[in-house]
């Protein structure tokens, strides 16, 4: 649902501090995984994106630079990551892990209201090409959610180059490859048969075509089928980097969490192997999602393999809240002082005790202030404190502060 500016609203304190947590927590697991925290442009060129991504055209947020030319928000990390890495770091046979939490400046479609974009945090594997990378990039996506209380979770895994591999030997009209791909992206049974039935293939090849979006479920049997389905070489290659991940995930603690789906597709268009999303226990959606994309590079003049993910933490905000998992809102101050008139002791009593490290307000009896705000209420009144409706003074004040 498309929002309007006067529907937008602020970041408050509370959200702020959950947020801070969520993100010092993925910034520790990339710290374990030896990533280097990045940070890439906010703003790149719409050609850029409109070349690689053309289904992102409609969901970027675009402006306009001094000399003219089109400009959007960064509306993905990866691209610009890549780009970066080809020009920053020449020597392809070097291994690089990134990390990194940035806003991305696309549509976003759940419930916040703070705009068209959203906080994303991801890592980025590059130069390494073996099927344990990608079983690392996975385990680094499920530990997100673990060092958050999230131990519940689903691994949608998957490979587009089971589905590339079928589509080879189809040899489709790009037209057609086109509606395919989108028909499977929505899962549309209905029009991906329909669609089959008038493509120029066997009804072989059409049987295991249709058959793609039913490749899932549980790891054992679903891969059962897909290799009783493979028509070919390609088809049974990637079966088997599929086989060498789960046994990676099944290592490292994760096997009884994996199903298998094989219908799987994206709209971001780079991904040439491994996909994979995550799902966290009772989530109608996925919050992370990745895979590889060992092609990209190659936009940059750069043959470098990688692997990444990324997490949308707005969502995975929303799924918190849904939970209970998010702290409670804190009062901003531990004292507030009610006074009629202000004095050079009362203004040397609270910005002394600023000065020591408490959080201190004072609010002239004028104004009204919500209770939920601060811990400890006292009254300046003629010359002197009252707390808990006795007379008080400065020290006996700042004794109850020190025993918060």
């Amino acid at each position: 649902m498309h929002q309007t500016l006067e529907e937008l609203q602020m970041v408050h304190e509370e959200e702020m501090v959950n947020y801070d947590r969520i993100q010092t927590a993925v910034l520790q697991v990339m710290h374990r995984h030896g990533c280097r925290i990045i940070q890439t442009p906010t703003f790149e060129d719409y050609d850029t994106y409109g070349r690689y991504f053309p289904g992102l055209q409609k969901e970027m947020v675009k402006t306009i630079d001094a000399d003219g030319s089109v400009l959007v928000l960064r509306p993905d990390v990866t691209l610009p990551l890549v780009k970066m890495v080809a020009r920053e770091y020449p020597d392809t046979r070097q291994l690089l892990k990134f990390g990194y939490v940035s806003p991305v400046f696309r549509e976003y479609y759940g419930r916040s209201t703070h705009g068209k974009y959203f906080l994303q945090s991801g890592v980025e594997i590059l130069g390494d090409d073996s099927p344990e990378c990608d079983g690392e990039v996975i385990v680094t996506a499920a530990e997100f959610l673990e060092a958050l209380g999230i131990s519940k979770m689903r691994i949608d895994l998957g490979t587009v180059a089971y589905m590339d591999a079928l589509f080879a030997d189809l040899n489709l009209p790009a037209e057609s490859l086109a509606r395919v791909r989108q028909e499977l992206e929505e899962r549309n049974l209905v029009a991906l048969r329909e669609t089959a039935d008038q493509l120029a293939v066997t009804r072989l090849q059409r049987d295991v075509l249709v058959e793609l979006p039913r490749l899932f479920g549980d790891y054992g049997p679903t891969m059962g089928r897909a290799e009783a389905l493979s028509l070919n070489t390609g088809m049974a290659k990637a079966l088997e980097r599929t086989k060498a991940v789960y046994e990676y995930l099944k290592n490292a603690g994760y096997g009884d969490r994996v199903q298998l789906d094989l219908g799987f597709t994206s709209h971001m268009g780079y991904y040439t192997d491994s996909v994979f999303k995550i799902y966290a226990d009772g989530a109608l959606y996925s919050m992370i999602s990745g895979g590889r994309y060992d092609r990209l590079s190659a936009q940059f003049h750069a043959e470098r393999p990688a692997c990444g993910f990324g997490m949308n933490m707005n969502l995975l905000y929303e799924y918190m809240a849904d939970e209970e998992m998010l702290e409670a809102a804190q009062p901003s101050a531990d004292l507030a002082v009610l006074y009629d008139q202000a004095s050079p002791e009362l203004i040397r009593d609270i910005n002394g005790w600023r000065k020591k490290g408490f959080a201190v307000i004072g609010v002239n009896t004028a104004n009204t202030v919500s209770s939920d705000d601060f811990r400890i209420t006292v009254r300046w009144k003629n010359g002197s404190y009252e707390m808990d409706g006795q007379p008080a003074s400065a020290d006996a004040v700042e004794a109850r502060l020190r025993r918060l």
